[in-house]
């Protein structure tokens, strides 16, 4: 598996070298979002735009991806983002990344933009770019599809819809039917660079170092993932599990836009509704031990999903209670290459603009926006995807949208550092959450921290004994919950270097997958030597570095901050400005920064 390589391929010239990477790189940084970061930095500087040809595209699949049994399918794809101007990151599952591994290439560093459309090839024998004029104008699902029977079973691709080329701000990158790369727009700067789909086809073996040591190490986890209560339930129902947990039980889900956490309006959106009545199989990702994702139809629509965010984003947030509008809508813009959380977010936005009489059918271009209006939501989904519209404005994003709208819009605008809010949940019920979004690298994002154990009522000696330090048991209090969220970003942030699902840690009680685990992990499948304590200033490194970017792009204390909204009452809840800048305080210290962050 070492020494991994990069292979940088520049579209201008269409030259390509292939470097390795020094192991003292991989000490530090490992592989995936960790040295994505490394080379996005040295890279890139705040006076290149997002949609430039300098603008690198950087595909990092985790040091570990490849590996079977572990759900090792994980892959980082980054670069200047063209939906914030800031950090662009996204992770995506599936199985891409794996497959990519075998081609023998661990990184694909992309500069430079073609001047027709173009898809590129990578097999054991090198790197080839392919005319892709049959591609342009097809969705994902029929790319994928098409480049699968062209370069047989053994390949794997990614590629952006209609609304990548269109260069929607906000555009993703599929694999296969519904794995995305979804947030911070690397769709749109795929579409910039004229590239319609990437194909891996190697034939490479991936074999960890110490075969006997690893395979012991997957098996004593795989058995006690067995005994997971929330793993066996996330691998019954999916990610959709948490809509009865967060949207039903604790009553944290967000409603039209944020202005209510309760939706009776709802008619039949149930994890139990889907696996009764339209799930038809699992889809899971590369060889992973829980396989949470599902096949569906409804109607003509085989689709696969869909996964939390869509169905509480597309239902609750923008007001559609009927599930199979919202499979529909799933379908629809993974099938566009669209950002399920900045378009839903956007087109909840919207509504409330228009239901306050802050935009009219003069800025729509005729539509009239109302909660749950299933033709008109879907409607705005194709105009955005194809830039008609009222849809065109939207398309340039939540900062553009707010400086073409004017900035008394702003404060209806769930989002943070440009980027609209990942988790379609309320974030004045747990304060952790709140500053987790609030300082997250690329914006308003759920998945560069998550701390899900403030819901599993451990006591303070337990948490002390995790976090280092004292941190209240109250999940509604404020008390350590810096310390939680400095842990919880480390700890994420090697998740996605090694390449290993979130999902899985997100179910886990603690203990299961720690620091020892992941330094046991490293060493049977490199051989790299790393402490407990080592892996963890992996983790910090990647989050620290990943700020000075963002710094260098002018980012400082004022944009680590929630939205408005959540300072404001609802259900007797709201966040304390007070205490809340007391828990930036504790995350700044703990991390080393001073007090602009």
């Amino acid at each position: 598996m070492l020494p991994q390589r990069i292979a940088y391929l520049d579209l201008d010239t269409t030259n390509v070298k292939i470097k390795e990477i020094p192991e003292e790189i991989t000490k530090k940084f490992l592989g995936g979002r960790g040295i994505n970061i490394h080379l996005l930095y040295n890279h890139v500087t705040p006076e290149i735009d997002p949609l430039s040809p300098q603008n690198p595209l950087i595909i990092g699949p985790g040091i570990l991806t490849g590996l079977k049994g572990i759900g090792a399918s994980r892959c980082n794809i980054s670069g200047k983002s063209p939906e914030t101007g800031l950090l662009g990151d996204a992770n995506i599952g599936g199985h891409f990344g794996a497959f990519m591994k075998r081609t023998g290439i661990d990184c694909l560093f992309i500069t430079g933009a073609s001047k027709k459309p173009i898809y590129i090839h990578l097999d054991n024998g090198g790197i080839r770019i392919e005319d892709a004029k049959d591609l342009w104008g097809k969705s994902t699902k029929e790319t994928n599809t098409i480049l699968k029977r062209r370069y047989g079973p053994s390949s794997q691709s990614i590629s952006i819809g209609i609304a990548g080329e269109n260069l929607v701000r906000f555009a993703c990158i599929i694999n296969r039917k519904k794995n995305a790369a979804g947030r911070t727009g690397l769709g749109c700067l795929m579409g910039a660079k004229k590239i319609k789909a990437i194909v891996v086809s190697g034939e490479k073996s991936i074999k960890p170092k110490d075969e006997n040591g690893f395979h012991d190490l997957v098996k004593s986890l795989q058995e006690k993932l067995k005994k997971e209560p929330l793993v066996n339930v996330l691998s019954q129902f999916g990610s959709v599990h948490l809509f009865n947990l967060i949207n039903q039980q604790i009553g944290m889900g967000r409603a039209y836009n944020g202005l209510s956490t309760t939706f009776p309006e709802n008619k039949d959106i149930s994890p139990e509704i889907l696996k009764e009545k339209y799930y038809t199989g699992k889809a899971g990702c590369f060889s992973c031990p829980v396989a949470c994702q599902h096949r569906y139809k409804t109607g003509e629509v085989k689709g696969e999903g869909p996964e939390y965010t869509i169905l509480a984003s597309f239902g609750p947030v923008v007001g559609i209670k009927n599930v199979e509008t919202v499979l529909y809508i799933n379908d629809l813009i993974n099938s566009y290459g669209l950002d399920a959380s900045s378009t839903a977010n956007l087109i909840a936005w919207a509504i409330e603009l228009f239901k306050k009489g802050l935009i009219d059918e003069n800025v729509t271009n005729g539509l009239k926006l109302d909660w749950g209006d299933e033709k008109t939501i879907i409607e705005l989904i194709h105009q955005i995807a194809h830039r008609d519209g009222f849809g065109n404005l939207l398309a340039e994003g939540a900062k553009a949208a707010v400086n073409k709208l004017g900035e008394e819009t702003a404060k209806y605008l769930i989002w943070t550092k440009y980027l609209p809010q990942s988790d379609p949940v309320d974030l004045r019920y747990l304060p952790a959450y709140a500053l987790g979004n609030a300082v997250a690298s690329r914006g308003s994002d759920h998945l560069r921290s998550r701390p899900t154990w403030e819901a599993y009522g451990l006591s303070e000696d337990q948490l002390k004994a995790i976090y280092g330090g004292f941190v209240s048991a109250n999940p509604r209090s404020c008390e350590g919950k810096g310390r939680v969220i400095w842990w919880w970003e480390t700890y994420l942030s090697l998740f996605d270097a090694l390449g290993l699902c979130k999902l899985i840690a997100f179910h886990c009680r603690p203990g299961l997958l720690d620091f020892q685990f992941f330094s046991e992990l490293i060493q049977h499948s490199t051989g790299l030597n790393l402490t407990p304590e080592e892996i963890f200033e992996v983790g910090e490194r990647i989050v620290t570095l990943e700020r000075m970017f963002i710094v260098r792009e002018g980012i400082r204390r004022k944009d680590d901050s929630p939205p408005q909204r959540y300072f404001e009452s609802l259900n007797d809840l709201r966040l304390d400005r007070e205490k809340f800048e007391q828990m930036l305080d504790e995350y700044y210290q703990l991390r080393g920064f001073d007090k602009e962050g």
